[in-house]
């Protein structure tokens, strides 16, 4: 091979090699463009649910606090009559509750007192 057809060579293979980046460079914005057209319907479906589950979470929030202060309301109701009738209990009869605290005080006195 001569110096010449080595040249020529070199000149069709650099051709050859611009022709192929100019080819990608088109099918890399032809693709860009498709996957843009193509694919922001598919990005707005999911902006416009990520605002539906944030307005769906805010809901369930709302609904649980109010569920939580209703319990919470409810329950302290419970405890202050149940505390009120354990009071007039005791206050009625004390001699029971007396004998169940010495009989409570005593047997953890006993188990706190044992050695190994």
């Amino acid at each position: 091979m001569t110096a010449e057809e080595i040249s020529q060579s070199r000149q069709k293979l650099s051709e050859a090699l611009a022709l192929l980046e100019e080819a990608a460079k088109h099918k890399k914005d032809e693709l860009r463009s498709m996957m843009t057209d193509k694919y922001g319907n598919v990005r707005e479906f999911f902006s416009n649910k990520e605002d539906v589950a944030g307005e769906a979470y805010r809901k369930a929030r709302d609904y649980a606090t109010e569920k939580a202060q209703y319990a919470r309301d409810v329950s302290t109701e419970k405890v202050r009559e149940v505390t009120g009738a354990v009071d007039q209990e005791v206050h009625r009869n004390p001699w029971p509750y007396i004998g169940g605290a010495a009989i409570g005080a005593l047997m953890l006195g006993f188990i706190l007192g044992r050695k190994n």
